[in-house]
């Protein structure tokens, strides 16, 4: 039998632990109420273990550091990460040239050009179009679909997906 009442002070116990062992998370948090909605930019990380997320200084293969200099074996990892691990020197520094020479413009590049290239030589597919987040990918496939479909009605099998799409999708659905 369990006892809930000893599970119930271990409990507490470690979340007091949680908060004294991380007083640069507490406090960056503490801060980000007064700007980020629920203190996080996304709200899937306000769903920590913990009183609050712990805020990451830096990220590096599958490890990162938290603000309060505690190293973690990252087992989330992320879209990205999950990928190529976090930060990996040639990702970076292609980066780093691309910034250096604009990254903002709302015309195409000739990187942009070699990179649906490459696509296609890779995978075979005639045609590519990039997004820089899940909603762009999302409200592009949703106006594909309605392209392609001659009474432009779409529906969606997409049942759950995380990040700021979400809400889009749902309101896309309600209306469809």
């Amino acid at each position: 039998m369990i006892d809930r009442r000893k599970l119930q002070q271990l409990q507490t116990r470690e979340e007091k632990r949680f908060i004294v062992e991380h007083p640069r998370s507490a406090e960056l948090y503490a801060r980000a109420k007064g700007s980020l909605l629920s203190g996080v930019p996304m709200n899937w990380m306000k769903k920590w273990a913990g009183a609050f997320p712990v805020f990451v200084a830096r990220a590096k293969g599958a490890h990162f550091t938290d603000v309060d200099g505690r190293e973690y074996v990252d087992l989330c990892l992320g879209d990205t990460g999950a990928m190529t691990g976090h930060s990996p020197e040639i990702v970076a520094e292609a980066i780093a040239k691309r910034a250096r020479e604009g990254i903002t413009l709302m015309l195409p590049t000739e990187d942009s050009l070699w990179v649906g290239e490459e696509l296609k030589r890779r995978f075979g597919l005639p045609y590519w179009q990039f997004a820089l987040t899940a909603t762009d990918a999302n409200r592009f496939a949703i106006r594909i679909a309605r392209e392609l479909r001659s009474d432009r009605k779409c529906s969606s099998s997409i049942i759950a997906i995380t990040g700021p799409s979400t809400s889009r999708l749902r309101r896309f659905t309600a209306e469809w």
